[in-house]
Formats: structure tokens, sequence, C-alpha cells
């Protein structure tokens, strides 16, 4: 059973209306309202919850009921009412809630009884979520931003769309919910109203998953197997709710940051099932409370509100992001097999015996015996998923992780106030009320402003120059312009130069794609026009792209020196490290994508007529250092004494093939979408220059391997290994070498993971044979990261190795640790460097995850 699947992001309405039912407000006895308290049907998931102030009203049919009121750390309350055909008044007190600290209900001895608690409800989390065969369930959800500081740069632009401190904006929404074990949801938006078209922080990440899963969104829950590594847990006590005795539990991390929950958890003695919980946990810098209830449906606790609080700023900007479901379930499906009245004892306290487990399925398991271990419990309901895995008939591949169908209503954006005002189940405030009064006077001043009903998208503005835009032209089609201005780039061989870049793209049915790309460069040194011409077809199964033109080129064709950190270096510090050569060249690219899901590929043939470039006399930095000089545009290289050619002519042909053994994917309306793959992944790849057209003859061979392990809450270690040689290398020209992503920079950004950090560019490069390892250990708790005011701020710190072998230099190393997401965006490192075992020296780099341009 997921909690994830209840919310769809931007979600939609009840199909009936009521002709009365109750209102009123929820506060403490000194009358202090209690935002979002839950208000339910005894024994149903129907209900609803208050708002921020404490109002509530619930539509009903005619009929008596008894009316459950909740809120965390208060007792329920029950009322029987009455309903008629109007609404009647019912304001509600509640007394916060004593906890009972006697400790016989759950044993006694020097370990906190927590623990005995926590071991039992890990052991069951799993049956709890397979408890659920199916169900249908109704879903209403509301998102309400408050921004509290906008940078004043931006203040008045954003004000006429409707953005302003203090003010709210509203997303409002329901859906209709089908679920059948193990993996298959169907959605179905049927109404959705926004204060204001954009898109705001979400935590769906956090929604789409339930506690009981080991993990949500990179962070372990309290409920994982891997819980006791990472948390520490108190007994708080015990109160009585609905009849049943719930156990409150202190969550208390080991080390606070992200990836880990701090809070309260409550657990259902016997149960061992969720209660409640109110948890809080931290991304990026930011805040995020989660709290969620339980009821009691079918003999069955399962979530039916919950509520959710990001806070905190970024890049100037601050704000509050809440965020309410409220979820009313029909045909709940609860498997008859996996009956509650099993007992769990705690493998560290009781022995229970086994014999005979390994041959019986947990149904029969269930059927002979009532107890069993917590140990042998979590084992077996790990076999029985398995075994409903197998059996499920819509199962197509063991790679499939879930599937889902999502279809909107075509009135679901356009239903009136009214309507919503009779559907709504949880009341709007006052602020939230004057969002849309705002938001709909801003839109009818945009709607009287249109120019003949044209959308904004397709007219150019004056400030597009500066910024470029994608406009949009209808049926699929749009047209990029990237902005000049931000193209403008320095280098020795060229001088200033200047890109023109547009691209005109249509997409139609089943993710097909044209696009045309073409690109204009101006070199103010040499005094010249060149560039190029791309156009690409294709799908997710295939892609055919052809190209051609003239461009001065990096000699490493996978650009390790951005265009941007080059001419920083080349105008303020009389260093140019880009070398580049003139080619004229035609090429034909083929690709095939997921064969059989896990194969990938790529075969590309390329005619290249070359000619070596020199750095323009005229080439100078802003400022005239004393010794000043730029190096030759002609590398130095170990293994090559003289990198220059002669003016010649090449025909390459690359191929490659990547394998990922264990990607997984998830169906979603007939399409699949590749999941991250969690092992590694394997390509190899074949280069050569074929004899038969042109003045170059070589053939080379690699292989590499990579992976990203997820050692625990924003811990990884990624790891990039990549070997290979030439075969042959009869004629052989330095651009035919293979190079490595080198630097010697001290500014980079958006570091692939073969980079290394002072390599010089091209003194290594090679035409025999290479092997290089990069490996990256991402930690969240180190050094600086112990401080838990630094943690929360979102960096993190690596360390990180860099090898290489190559016959002119058989071992190159970087050590470097680095502390990573400074503010969110900024990177800063230190590296030590060896030769072999001899210490070369100690630098220092600053990067940023922000990409510049296009």
């Amino acid at each position: 059973m997921r909690s994830a699947l209840f919310l769809i992001a931007f979600i939609a309405i009840i199909n009936t209306s009521y002709a009365g039912g109750i209102s009123g407000r929820i506060t403490t006895k000194n009358g202090e309202p209690l935002p979002y308290a839950g208000i339910a049907v005894k024994g149903t998931s129907n209900g609803t919850m208050a708002n921020e102030e404490g109002a509530y009203e619930f539509a009903l049919s005619p009929g008596t009921y008894e009316i459950v009121y909740q809120y965390l750390g208060f007792k329920s309350v029950n009322r029987t009412v009455t309903v008629g055909n109007d609404f009647s008044e019912i304001n509600i007190q509640l007394e916060e809630q004593a906890l009972n600290l006697q400790e016989a209900t759950v044993g006694s001895g020097k370990e906190d009884p927590a623990y005995t608690i926590m071991r039992r409800a890990i052991a069951k989390a799993r049956f709890h979520q397979l408890q659920l065969r199916g169900y249908t369930a109704k879903v209403y959800s509301r998102s309400t931003a408050i921004p509290t500081k906008i940078p004043y740069l931006v203040e008045s632009r954003l004000k006429k769309e409707g953005i302003q401190e203090g003010k709210a904006i509203l997303n409002e929404s329901v859906a209709e919910i089908k679920y059948r074990r193990p993996n298959t949801y169907s959605q179905k938006i049927v109404s959705t109203r926004n204060s204001l078209d954009n898109s705001i922080p979400s935590p769906n990440e956090y929604i789409l998953a339930s506690l009981y899963s080991p993990e949500i969104a990179n962070t372990i829950t309290p409920l994982s197997p891997k819980a006791f590594s990472y948390y520490k847990f108190e007994y708080e006590g015990f109160f009585e709710d609905q009849g049943q005795i719930v156990n409150k539990i202190k969550v208390i991390p080991k080390a606070y940051g992200e990836g880990v929950f701090k809070g309260s958890l409550f657990i259902l003695e016997n149960r061992w099932s969720i209660h409640s919980y109110d948890l809080q946990t931290t991304t990026s810098g930011l805040n995020i409370s989660a709290k969620q209830i339980f009821s009691p449906v079918q003999n069955v606790w399962i979530p039916v509100n919950q509520q959710f609080r990001i806070n905190g700023s970024y890049l100037g900007f601050a704000g509050e992001f809440r965020y309410l479901v409220s979820i009313q379930y029909n045909n709940l499906d609860v498997d008859p097999n996996l009956r509650e009245d099993i007992v769990i004892a705690d493998h560290k306290k009781e022995k229970i015996a086994t014999n005979g487990q390994r041959k019986k399925n947990l149904e029969e398991l269930i059927k002979d015996q009532k107890e069993f271990s917590t140990r042998n419990f979590r084992k077996l309901t790990k076999q029985f998923e398995k075994d409903q895995k197998k059996e499920n008939k819509n199962a197509k591949s063991s790679r499939l992780v879930r599937q889902d169908s999502i279809t909107i209503d075509s009135m679901a954006n356009k239903r009136d106030t009214t309507y919503w005002q009779e559907l709504r189940p949880i009341p709007l405030t006052k602020s939230e009320v004057s969002s849309y009064v705002l938001q709909d006077s801003i839109q009818e001043i945009k709607e009287a402003k249109k120019v003949k009903s044209r959308p904004d998208s397709l007219y150019f503005k004056p400030f597009h120059i500066v910024t470029g835009n994608t406009y949009s032209l209808g049926s699929g089609k749009t047209f990029y312009f990237k902005s000049p201005l931000l193209s403008i780039t320095y280098n020795t061989v060229e001088g200033n130069a200047i890109n023109l870049l547009t691209e005109w793209q249509r997409k139609w049915n089943k993710g097909y794609f044209w696009s045309i790309r073409p690109l204009v460069r101006y070199s103010f040194g040499r005094k010249r026009v060149y560039g190029n011409l791309e156009t690409s077809i294709g799908n997710e199964k295939w892609s055919f792209k052809l190209s051609g033109g003239e461009m001065a080129s990096q000699i490493n064709p996978n650009n390790p020196i951005p265009p941007l950190p080059n001419s920083i270096a080349a105008r303020f510090f009389d260093r140019s490290f880009m070398k580049l050569y003139q080619k004229q060249y035609a090429m034909a690219e083929f690709s095939l994508y997921n064969i059989g899901d896990i194969f990938s590929l790529t075969g590309n043939l390329q005619y290249e007529h070359r000619k070596e470039l020199f750095n323009q006399e005229t080439a100078r930095p802003i400022f005239f250092w004393d010794k000043f000089s730029y190096t030759p545009n002609r590398p130095v290289n170990r293994e090559l004494a003289n990198t220059g050619f002669n003016e010649h002519n090449a025909l390459l042909l690359d191929l490659t093939v990547n394998i990922r053994p264990w990607r997984r994917y998830l169906i979603r309306n007939g399409e699949k979408r590749y999941l991250r793959s969690k092992g590694p992944s394997f390509g190899i790849n074949y280069k050569s220059g074929l004899a038969v057209v042109g003045d170059v003859d070589y053939s080379m061979l690699q292989a590499t391997a990579r992976q990203n392990l997820n050692l625990g809450p924003r811990s990884n270690l990624e790891y990039f290994v990549n070997a290979g040689a030439f075969l042959n290398k009869s004629q052989i020209c330095f651009p035919d070498y293979r190079h490595f992503m080198g630097n010697e920079f001290f500014f980079q950004y958006a570091y692939p993971p073969d980079q290394f950090r002072m390599l010089p560019y091209y003194l290594y490069s090679t035409s025999k044979r290479f092997f290089q390892v990069h490996a990256v250990w991402t930690l969240q708790r180190f050094l600086l990261t112990r401080i838990q005011a630094l943690r929360v701020t979102g960096i993190s710190e690596t360390l990180q190795l860099h090898y290489l072998s190559v016959p002119a230099m058989n071992n190159y190393e970087e050590l470097v640790y680095g502390i990573d997401d400074i503010l969110r965006v900024i990177r800063l490192e230190g590296v030590v460097q060896f030769h072999g075992s001899q210490y070369k020296g100690i630098g220092f780099r600053i990067g940023t995850s922000l990409r510049f341009g296009r």
C-alpha cells in the first residue's frame, strides 16, 4: 500500500454533491485554531481536513454518523451527528494528549523499549503495504505558496504575474485513482484550478511514496531495514485511540541532515502499524515537514490525510509552501490471507520455531501458525512479494517497476467558481480567496492586451537579444534562438568570435522528432564566416543525424576546455588553453536505443578535410603582464615530438555499444520510461581511420565501466574505468590520438566523470595503450559536515582519485578533497598531484554546477 497513490500531482474532482453536512471550527481549549485537523466518518475513509484557520466543512448525505475529530498530540473526539438537508455548525475543542509512561505493555530491560517496538514495526512494514490488493480512491490536494522575500531586481516584473510578498499562490485539484497489486496504477485527473500558472517546489517525491518503504526520495525512513544504522529511538509513552494502544516513538537521527528524518512516529501496539507521524527532513537547504494521519478501514489502518510544509530560501528568494491531501477510498480490496491477528516476536527477545518455513509460502504459514520472529517474518514477506510478482499476469518483465495510466478530463481546467465552492472539501482561507481574486483580475488584463489572440511566446521582445528564447509555433513546433551576446568568446586562434545559433524542432506522435540546427560563426581575428548545419530525426528507439560544414574544432573531440573558462584565461591571465584545427566535414550517425531494454548501438561515419591552425599575431590579453606569452596552438606531447600536421583528409568510423544489464523501467500510458540503473554499465568503442579514401590508417579499441553506488543518505561512490589500445597505427595524426579530459584552469563547471583536475590537456595523449580510473566518494558527514549547522545547508564533501597510465607516464595520480554545493551552486577543491610516488604539487579549483548557454 503506497501512500504514493494518495497524491497525484494536479488532481481533481468529486463527482457527487450533497445537500447538507456539518461545518465549524476545531480549536484547543484556549480557542487557538488547530490547522489541518482531520475529520472522518468512523470506520470509513470518508473524511476531510480543516484549513489553516481550523475551519472545516464536511458535506454528507442525510443520515446519522459517528464523526471522529483528530489532531496529532491531542485526544481524538467522537461525535454522533444527524445530518439533514442543511449544514449544521459543530465546533470542537480538543484536549492535549497526555502520555502514559507505564512500560508494561512493551516489556522491560536495559534497552529502551522503543527498540523492540521498532524491530517489530520494521519486520511488518512491507506486510502492511502488501495487505491492499487494490482500491479506487478520490484524492483532493491543495498547494499554497507564500513568497516571503523576492529580489528587488525582479520584484516589479513578478508582480505583473501576480507574485507578491505575502500573497498566496494556489493550486488545487481532485483525481480518481485505481490501484492493483503489485504495481499497476491508473489516474484520472477530473479537475484542477490554479491561481497562477507556474511551477513551484513540490514534495511529490515524499508524497508519492509510503513511510513503510525503505527510502523516500533518497531519505532513509525509520521503518527501513537499515534504520538502526541511521537512527536512535526513544520511547515516550502511550495513549489509547479508537480502542487501540498507540506508542509514541521519538525518532532521533545519528547525524541530522539530508537523507534522514527527525520527529515523532506513532505505532499501534500488536499491529505494529503506523497510527500517524510528524517528521521533518531537509534537502538543498530547504526544510520539509510531513504529517500524516491513518484511520482504520476494513480493519486496516490506511492514510486518509497528509500535510507537507516546505520553507527556506534560494538565490535571494524565500517562501513557504504548504500541501494538503485528503483521500477517500472506495472498493478497498484487502487480502484476506494477510490478516492482522498474527504475533510478531522480537528475535532479540524470544526465539520462535521456524521448521518447514522455507517450504511454505506466507499465506500457508499464516494459516498454520500465528507467531513469527521479526527476522523470519521480514524474510517471508520478501519471498511472498517475489511470488506475487511472478504470478502477476500483467508483469511483462522483471525489469518493470510499475505501470501507470494517466488521463485528463476535457473539462479539467474549465470548472467554474460555483463548481469548486460546492465540491471543495477543505475551505479556503482568506488569503487563498484573495489569491484567486487577484489572479483573475491579472488574467483579465492579460487577455485584453493580447493582439489577435496570438500567444506571447510567438513574439520577439528586445530583451530576447540578451536572454535568448524559445518560441512556440503550435502543433508541436518550436523555434529556439540563442543570444549572440552569450556566445561571444575569445581564443588566440580566432580572436573574438560570435555565434548565431538557432534551432527549429517539431515533435509528433509516439515521441517522434525532427530538428534543423544551423550555426553561423564569425571570427574577428581570422575575418571569416563559417559554420555548420545539423539535422536529426528519430524517436525514443532510434535516431539519424546528418551534419556538415566548416569549424575551428578542438583537437580533443570531447571538448575538455569550455569556451567561457578559456575566454577568461586568455583575456585576463594570458593563457589560452584551447588547441584548435580547421576541419571541413560531413557526418552521418545512426543510433538504436534500448534494444532488449539494455543495449544501445551507435554508428558514426565522418569525412574530414583537416588543416593546422596557428595563433593570431595580434592576440593579446586585456592586461599586459610583464611576462606576457601565449603558448603555441601546437600542443606539447611526451610521445610525439612534433604534433603539427600537413593538410590532409580523413575518413573515420566510430562504433559504440553500451550495455546496462540492471536497467529497470516503468510504463506510463503505454510508453516506457527508463529509470536510473543501480548496477554498473559497460561500453565498448571501436574507432578506425579508413585509408580507402583518407590519408589516415589506424584502429583503436577501448572499453569502459561506470557506476554510481548509493552508500546511504547523500553518500555515494561514482567510479569510471576506461582502458584500451591502438591495434593499428600505420598512418596517424595527432587529432587521432587518444586524448584525455585534462584541466589547467582554476575555474571549471559541470565536471564529467572522467575529468582530471590538474592534468595537462595534451601532454600525455597517446597512440599506444592507456588505462584510467576516476572515483568520486561523496560524503554527507566527514569533516566540515560533522557540524550540523553546515550540513543542513546542503553542502557535501568529496574524496576523489584520478589515475592515468600511458607509456609516457606509467602512473599519474591526483588526490582531491572537495566541498560541493556551497550556496547550492559553488564547488571548492584542493588537489594534490603525483607522478608515480613523487609529489609534484598542490592546486586549488573552483567550480559551479550551473551550465552557461546551450
